[in-house]
């Protein structure tokens, strides 16, 4: 379907975003305040409304602080039995939207039951949800977070106007993705998992032409993995790529175009990352299964592009595991951090278990006591590691050596190598060594604004 048919589609749907402001969140004893709602039709707001409530019981004092309505505020408002017709009507037959609703829509029935009045039958979707599905990895999903990074003006979080109408615009922002991406049934809104990810696109042969899927991989500024799969899911080729204009990442895209034209493939995928460090960890984990006769020629095409030989591929090939593991102590270090794609979040791996399944990704400064715990924790494990084979063998080792020996040389190089002892030490010290490698590398990719 194309994006006039999946516009179409989705303009002939009526949602009404509503947000509730309660005493607290026992549905048996607590009463709302405040209600607000948005109504959108043809995907543009076209009303709202918004009804300060006078509740059965006094608002806690917390409740006060946390959305300023105080007591005085509601003396004279009407009681909800007094405009529940007056907000049915509004709803009407309204797909209803909440950032979430599991709490909004079972509250607002509670009260209906209260009042002998039949419970809603509308459907019902939740952005919150909804965000989780889009964007995969995602820590924060509030509607604070959201409205930040969506650039959507959300000045007084819990009044529930204000929240109702940043979650309207959130969800305008997502029917516009959905558009975008070709959404063919209205049911994908209520399950768009692993269709719909702002991270990724998949191109299936036939539906797209070379230079179309070069065009869409160029767009993102931000690192990237390039997929091709064959018949029965087998991986032909697979890359990661630096993002820009350069020479360097026009090479890529020569190499992609190149591995497009030869091979006898069905589906080609792109996934964004944070930066080449994070797509090349993610590439660990696909290289053994890339066709054997295809795997020289990509890493062969990577040592080039990103590595000025340093010497240690060549004593990589002689060395024993134990060796290579004292070497990597004494000269890499044992933790690799780096920014993640997501704003205000970054990674941490172990350099000897550079792979997705060993990372953490934490929320930073928020989750420093977090960070703390992993690598703490995994320190103990790296000395066990000794008698164990590294995860990366052979040519993939090599260039994962000579390219870490790269970024020890740059400092920014979006990676910061640690030593296991130092944030065991001085954490103080940690943190600052971190604030100073943030300030030299700061997350520019305005993600998940700009999507693939």
């Amino acid at each position: 379907m194309d994006i006039q048919s999946s516009r179409e589609l989705l303009s002939q749907l009526k949602f009404c975003v509503f947000d509730l402001e309660t005493t607290g969140g026992n549905q048996k004893t607590d009463s709302i305040i405040e209600i607000g709602l948005v109504r959108i039709e043809n995907l543009q707001i076209v009303d709202k409304r918004n009804y300060l409530i006078k509740p059965d019981v006094k608002i806690p004092e917390f409740i006060q602080k946390l959305t300023t309505i105080r007591e005085e505020d509601v003396k004279d408002a009407p009681q909800i039995e007094e405009v529940i017709q007056e907000i049915l009507t509004f709803m009407d037959d309204c797909i209803l939207v909440a950032h979430n609703v599991s709490f909004d829509v079972p509250f607002f029935n509670s009260v209906l039951q209260r009042l002998n009045l039949p419970t809603l039958t509308n459907r019902s979707m939740c952005t919150n949800l909804m965000t989780k599905y889009l964007i995969p990895n995602l820590l924060n999903t509030n509607l604070n977070f959201m409205s930040r990074i969506f650039e959507i003006g959300h000045k007084k979080a819990h009044r529930a106007l204000d929240d109702a109408m940043a979650c309207a615009q959130l969800l305008q922002t997502y029917m516009g993705i959905f558009i975008e991406k070709g959404i063919t049934k209205v049911n994908h809104l209520y399950y768009p998992r692993n269709k719909y990810e702002l991270d990724r696109s998949h191109f299936k042969k036939g539906e797209h032409n070379i230079d179309e899927i070069l065009e869409r991989i160029s767009r993102p500024r931000c690192a990237y993995l390039f997929t091709l799969k064959g018949p029965k899911g087998i991986i032909l080729s697979s890359i990661p790529c630096t993002p820009g204009d350069n020479v360097k990442a026009q090479k890529q895209l020569a190499f992609i175009k190149q591995q497009l034209t030869k091979d006898n493939w069905e589906m080609a995928s792109v996934r964004l990352f944070g930066n080449f460090t994070e797509a090349l960890m993610h590439f660990t984990g696909i290289y053994p299964r890339v066709e054997t006769h295809h795997r020289g020629e990509i890493i062969q095409f990577l040592t080039e592009l990103h590595c000025q030989k340093s010497g240690l591929s060549k004593k990589g090939k002689n060395m024993s595991e134990e060796q290579l593991i004292a070497w990597n102590e004494q000269n890499v270090g044992d933790f690799l951090v780096t920014t993640h794609l997501v704003p205000d979040q970054m990674i941490v791996v172990p350099v000897l278990a550079f792979s997705p399944k060993n990372l953490l990704i934490f929320r930073y400064p928020g989750h420093q006591k977090k960070l703390l715990q992993f690598m703490n924790s995994r320190a103990d494990k790296l000395l066990s590691m000794r008698n164990k084979s590294l995860l990366m063998q052979g040519p993939l080792r090599e260039f994962y050596f000579d390219y870490l020996e790269q970024c020890l040389q740059s400092d920014q190089s979006g990676v910061i190598l640690f030593k296991k002892n130092i944030p065991q030490k001085d954490p103080e010290k940690f943190f600052e060594t971190l604030n100073d490698f943030l300030a030299k590398n700061p997350n520019a990719h305005r993600y998940p604004k700009q999507y693939i």
